[in-house]
């Protein structure tokens, strides 16, 4: 590879318990819950509290089941397609240690009403809240990052987030003006946030300058930079920064940054999607990485 002579220098060193859904019932035991007839009043998951969060979908549920965080329950549709998915729950849960939270089955249209979607594919689940990695975390598992510079959309940081952990790379998101891991980023990850990891900051300008203290080079994508994408030699700690669906970088993360790239655009539009703009960059750095098939 070659050197960073073209880029600007600077100086650099290395540096469970019970939870409780509001009205005082008890999720985090794994006391099987008894079956309610559809008649029944869908009350026990009315109102989350703030300990437990909702995943839907039936890879995120799956991947739920073999990640960090404690599930406490499983909703699953009535009928006979849920009479199968819950059979497919008894098979995710048999490659899983320990016991199996209990399974809880609701009508397909309670399921959407509670999770504000039909999108869920018969199935839910009450899951913890999702653990965040600290920055140093981070800075100290991986040497790809992808910062996210007030991404907004739901969609596109599950893209980003399933892009991320494909690569082996972290991903971090400011605390406010951003999106955060909700149910419908795990969905549109396809369950890969259950295994990625991602940061929160306080503050992104923040991390960044930490980041270069930590060894990292940060490179902003921006559609004006003059550098082309290509150009660069991403087989150091390397940080990408993308900027929010409509306004891109903002100016004091811009300034942050080491080299500002572009990826070409021959046709008429003005700008690509940032989840694909993440992919692009993400998957460079690790073909710059692989020798033989070999990450280096």
């Amino acid at each position: 590879m070659g050197s960073k002579s073209s880029q600007p220098s600077r100086s650099s060193s290395k540096g469970g318990g019970h939870r409780l859904l509001q009205g005082g019932a008890h999720v985090g035991s794994v006391r099987p819950l008894p079956r309610r007839p559809y008649s029944d009043e869908y009350e026990l998951y009315d109102d989350l509290s703030p300990g437990v969060d909702l995943i839907y979908g039936r890879n995120p549920v799956r991947e739920a089941l073999r990640g960090r965080r404690q599930v406490h329950v499983i909703l699953v549709a009535t009928g006979e397609a849920g009479d199968e998915l819950e059979g497919s729950v008894r098979g995710w849960w048999s490659a899983v240690q320990g016991v199996m939270p209990p399974i809880d089955r609701v009508s397909s249209g309670e399921l959407t009403a509670r999770l504000n979607t039909p999108d869920h594919q018969g199935i839910a689940a009450v899951v913890d809240p999702y653990p965040y990695l600290d920055q140093d975390e981070i800075l100290r598992g991986h040497t790809l990052l992808i910062a996210l510079d007030e991404v907004q959309d739901p969609h596109n940081l599950g893209a980003i987030i399933r892009t991320a952990e494909a690569a082996g790379a972290g991903v971090l998101i400011p605390r406010h003006r951003a999106a955060e891991v909700t149910g419908a980023v795990v969905k549109a990850s396809a369950g890969a946030t259950e295994h990625a990891a991602v940061g929160m900051v306080r503050n992104l300008s923040d991390f960044l300058a930490n980041a270069k203290e930590a060894g990292f080079w940060i490179y902003g994508a921006a559609a004006d930079a003059d550098s082309p994408y290509t150009a660069q030699d991403y087989t150091y700690p390397t940080c990408f920064v993308l900027g929010s669906e409509g306004e891109g970088l903002g100016r004091r993360v811009a300034s942050l940054c080491d080299v500002l790239v572009a990826l070409p655009l021959v046709g008429r539009v003005e700008s690509l999607n940032v989840s694909v703009s993440a992919g692009i960059l993400t998957y460079e750095a690790i073909r710059q990485r692989t020798t033989n098939g070999e990450r280096i």
